[in-house]
């Protein structure tokens, strides 16, 4: 009876630590908003940060050396990847936060 009651207990404390983890990994590594609406967060993102780039640096010179941009599509591309990999742990409230930061920057950016 002592045995079956260890395995039990074993076994027990087994699921406690998965169902742990599990839970620590759903935390960190999942959005906290639907996926649709953070990914439309970080594509919204992502074409801020590169309008707000160009119209900051474009024609710039540093070095002696003129700033130029890739295209478009491929910046866009590697912003859209790093602001999904940057806010997926950020709450909704965050997200949006940042975004109204980003949309006063890109607004004192266009003159």
């Amino acid at each position: 009876m002592k045995k079956n009651k260890t395995k039990i207990y074993g076994y027990a404390f087994g699921f406690g630590c998965i169902v742990s983890f599990m839970s620590w990994i759903y935390y960190k590594f999942i959005p906290k908003m639907s996926l649709k609406k953070y990914t439309q967060a970080c594509l919204y993102l992502a074409v801020m940060d590169d309008e707000i780039c160009r119209n900051e640096l474009e024609g710039e010179y540093v070095d002696g050396k003129e700033i130029n941009f890739p295209q478009r599509r491929e910046s866009l591309q590697y912003k859209y990847r790093l602001f999904l990999d940057m806010y997926k742990t950020y709450s909704k409230r965050k997200l949006e936060k940042i975004i109204k930061e980003y949309e006063e920057r890109l607004e004192e950016s266009k003159y």
